[in-house]
């Protein structure tokens, strides 16, 4: 039996560049002035469409409106944006039993991991069980089976554009952002509804889900000879997924359609089947063969059913039934995939090694004269520890090098076109479908993964010193995904084979044991890795493939023919020679010809340096990752420079000669001498400043204390006293230092999941925490 719990206390992790308006930047005012007794929490509106923080400096005690009144700002003060983020909590309890006899073992393990989010009413809580049980029926024939279930779910945050995120990158200093409601219970809001209180938004607008999942197998293995082995393998996994999200009517999300409600339903089944057949054969003492033939069935099924309710009868009240326009969504999504391969291992005087697989796979999705294609793998190892002959300084070494093939079909309704419920139905009380804007090519190849790997295993000193190198080269052809076409065509996007890319990089890992002895171990791991990429070649129809676009700021993420994968293009300031061109106005211009590139987002290298000590039975370890290069476009950045609040703005309302080059009047250029006075109109004009993508694209290098921990296991002769089989006690904290020079939130953030092809927008997701964990582990 063995028992564990933990506790992890979670925190905003705040990187030491982000500028607030804090004491020497701007308030508000006097547009309105904060005061809490009041039903509105405003006593003074001067501009009742401004949600602007060009006011007066918080160091200042009073302000002169042009009328010659003035304002008191004696009692004036900065509220942090962090206000908002709070102590998130984190408990993990997690118990198992197991056991076995000569013909039976057993395993049974219960958890649950419940935390507390960063933000306020944000949480998650995931409860699971598992037991698994193996039988031997015969000497040769044996079951193994296991089933699992677990039930999660809870309320978070959400992203994007409106959201909580976007929400406080607008929000002023002047005002508490955690005094969100009024007596009536309405939004008590500075801006009068143009942008959110981030508090109110969180409070009052649920994003919810509830997971039920559960997972069960057979396994049934049969040797009837020593050389033979046959297994067959049955998997059924299913969960049903039921997510709610509120949004009332005095949000801006919401405005529009008087609040709205959406309810979505998941159900999810997938099932897969195996059969293997394993064989091995000494031919002599020197050479040995191993052959595995498979056969491979997989077969997932979606259903999913989405209902949108807008316009609420009564606040609050999240019940479809609360709704004046009903919108639904039915799809039903299915894909199998039947597969054939082999594999065959080679073993000449246990020092070369060679593998050899094959697969083919037929795949649903595919157009039926394309759904059968066939991807090989072939592997090399040959082992060099006896080439410098027995001594102490080369103890063990392996060269090694592979190529793979790995083929990929499109999405379940990638191929084809067809008819997709419409966002403006029902319409005068009927229902109507319309065709898809979006076409799926009928000729459309399986996308084919090509790998290419050479690498080294060395080892030294008895083992005292570790290396591993490896260097890779992908190649992706015939890459699927949509391309978006004019929509004059009356097609908004294409999915076709549209990318033939590249990315190739190292890998490089070291290891030692710089001092091992029987009290006191120190161990010394160093990794370093890159990875670049090229786009070789796109569709001549194609002038390049837009990933993300940042909208109106104009960033986007995009490839071109012979770019580097993770290309960032946007608007750049006009340069003449090198130098920024200043115009007649004395401010500079930003050039709208074309989009040029602005940035990467990939990183040029990524290391990291682990320490692990052990003294006796107390043990201590960190770990310090550092990530050179790799550029982010930031929208919240946007957001807060055009209302004031980053520190960079503190400079305005005064007259300047801005660095760069002007017209000398014969065709050339003299460094700027054009005095012009900067105000708020400067930072939040979108042909001088704000769109630029040297304002707007930055740099996410970091250097980041990832994890220090502290172990400390009970000694033997303790634990035999009470009857234990082990007793440890740990603590650790994990991302609690971070220098970068990126001024926003979380330098690691991402506004699109893993899967999607986009890097290097930020901003306006939840931002990465730092957190601190206390825990047991107990073994009876």
């Amino acid at each position: 039996m063995n028992f564990t719990a933990s506790t992890t206390f979670r925190n905003l992790e705040k990187t030491p560049n982000l500028q607030e308006t804090y004491r020497e930047g701007f308030s508000g005012a006097p547009r309105t002035l904060y005061d809490p007794d009041s039903d509105t929490g405003f006593n003074r509106v001067q501009n009742a469409t401004s949600f602007y923080s060009w006011g007066p400096k918080y160091t200042e005690d009073s302000y002169t409106l042009e009328s010659g009144e003035i304002v008191d700002l004696s009692n004036d003060q900065f509220y942090s944006p962090y206000d908002l983020f709070k102590t998130g909590v984190n408990t993990q309890v997690n118990l198992n039993i197991s056991g076995a006899t000569d013909k039976m073992d057993y395993f049974f393990s219960v958890g649950n991991n419940s935390e507390e989010g960063i933000l306020p009413g944000t949480y998650y809580d995931k409860t699971n069980f598992r037991l698994k049980s193996g039988y031997q029926v015969t000497d040769n024939f044996s079951i193994n089976t296991s089933i699992s279930y677990s039930k999660s779910g809870g309320n978070r945050g959400n992203s994007g554009d409106k959201s909580v995120m976007s929400s406080l990158s607008y929000y002023s200093g002047t005002f508490p952002i955690n005094d969100y409601q009024n007596p009536d219970g309405t939004q008590r809001n500075y801006t009068f509804g143009i942008i959110d209180n981030p508090r109110y938004f969180i409070e009052k607008s649920s994003l919810y889900d509830d997971v039920n999942r559960w997972v069960g197998n057979a396994i049934f293995k049969y040797s009837p000879k020593d050389w033979l082995n046959i297994t067959y393998s049955a998997q059924v996994d299913n969960y049903s997924d039921q997510r709610n999200r509120f949004v009332p009517a005095d949000l801006d999300v919401g405005t529009q359609v008087g609040g709205f409600i959406v309810n979505q339903n998941i159900n999810f089944t997938a099932l897969e089947s195996n059969f293997l057949v394993a064989m091995n054969k000494d031919w002599s003492d020197d050479f040995r063969t191993d052959l595995t033939l498979g056969h491979q069935v997989s077969d997932t099924k979606r259903d999913y059913a989405d209902v949108r309710g807008e316009t609420l009868n009564v606040p609050g009240i999240n019940e479809l039934g609360n709704t004046i326009n009903t919108f639904v969504n039915e799809s039903v999504t299915q894909l199998r995939n039947v597969g054939v391969f082999g594999e065959l291992k080679l073993s000449y005087l246990d020092k070369l090694f060679l593998t050899v697989t094959g697969r083919n796979d037929w795949v649903s999705t595919l157009p039926k004269d394309n759904r059968s294609f066939f991807y090989p793998s072939v592997s090399l190892a040959y082992d060099i520890s006896d080439v410098f002959g027995d001594n102490d300084v080369f103890t063990f070494g392996k060269l090694r090098a592979s190529w793979a093939e790995v083929g990929k079909g499109p999405l379940f309704g990638q191929v084809g076109h067809y008819f997709v419920v419409d966002g403006d139905f029902p319409f005068g009380g009927a229902g109507g479908y319309r065709s898809s804007t979006a076409l799926g090519d009928l000729d459309i190849v399986p996308e084919r993964n090509q790998s290419t790997e050479i690498g080294a295993d060395l080892r030294f000193l008895k083992n005292r010193i570790r290396l591993d190198y490896a260097y890779y080269k992908t190649r992706v052809k015939d890459q699927i995904f949509g391309v978006g076409t004019a929509y004059s065509s009356g097609i908004s996007r294409i999915v076709r084979n549209a990318g033939d890319f590249e990315v190739f990089g190292h890998e490089f890992l070291l290891s030692a044991d710089i001092i091992k002895s029987k009290d006191f171990n120190w161990e010394v791991v160093l990794n370093w890795s890159t990875s670049e990429g090229k786009v070789l070649d796109i569709p001549d129809d194609i002038e390049s493939i837009i990933f993300a676009d940042s909208g109106f700021a104009g960033v986007t993420s995009e490839i071109r023919e012979g770019d580097k994968m993770g290309s960032l293009y946007g608007w750049k300031w006009r340069y003449e020679n090198g130098e920024r061109y200043i115009d007649a106005n004395g401010k500079p211009e930003i050039d709208f010809t074309e989009r040029q590139k602005v940035g990467n987002a990939f990183p040029d290298y990524i290391t990291s340096l682990a320490n692990s000590f052990k003294w006796k039975n107390l043990g201590f370890n960190f770990l310090l990752e550092y990530k050179k290069g790799g550029d982010i476009y930031d929208a919240g950045r946007r957001n807060s420079i055009r209302n004031g609040i980053l520190e960079v703005t503190e400079f305005r309302d005064e007259t300047t000669v801005l660095s760069g080059v002007m017209d000398d009047g014969n065709g050339g250029f003299i460094p700027n001498t054009t005095e012009v006075l900067i105000d708020q109109n400067y930072y939040r004009s979108s042909t001088d400043y704000n769109r630029a993508s040297e304002i707007l694209v930055q740099d996410a290098s970091w250097v980041k204390l990832r994890n220090i921990g502290v172990t400390y296991d009970l000694p033997l002769k303790f634990i035999e006293k009470i009857h234990l089989d082990r007793f440890s006690v740990t603590a650790s904290a994990q991302n609690i230092l971070v220098w970068t020079p990126y001024d926003g939130y979380d330098p690691e953030g991402n506004q699109y999941s893993a899967g999607s092809n986009v890097y290097g927008f930020t901003g306006l997701n939840i931002p990465l925490s730092q957190s601190y964990s206390f825990g047991i582990n107990v073994g009876f």
